[in-house]
């Protein structure tokens, strides 16, 4: 169910559609607080009042953790270098050990001693 505040007056929407918590009446010590909601009124709020509208629930987007938002940077660089890794690279041997220790490096930075607040971020090779 979503509810809207709009204008007595001119019917005009104040807000997006939201869902309004189900334990509002409850909470403000309203019985039948559907009824009342239509006109702010009687809490001093003049030319306002909440009106049920169609339309489906704004969807909650998960938030992420930082480590979580760190080991996406991580996979990012990884998929990144993924060329590096490539039979048919024109990489010498010696690159070739540092874009490993460098991939190595960020497949284990959630073991760093101050993952998520303090990283060491691999430097990658040039």
């Amino acid at each position: 169910m979503l509810w809207q505040l709009k204008k007595l007056s001119t019917g005009e929407p104040l807000n997006s559609p939201q869902v309004l918590p189900e334990n509002w009446g409850p909470i403000f010590g309203m019985s039948g607080f559907i009824d009342q909601i239509s006109d702010l009124s009687f809490v001093g709020i003049e030319d306002q009042g909440w009106f049920q509208v169609e339309g489906d629930a704004p969807v909650a987007l998960p938030v992420s953790t930082p480590a979580e938002l760190a080991w996406e940077v991580a996979k990012s660089l990884l998929a990144a270098s993924d060329w590096s890794m490539l039979p048919d690279v024109p990489l010498t041997k010696g690159d070739k050990v540092l874009w490993q220790a460098y991939r190595k490096a960020l497949r284990e930075i959630r073991l760093q001693v101050g993952f998520p607040d303090n990283i060491n971020w691999p430097i990658k090779p040039a």
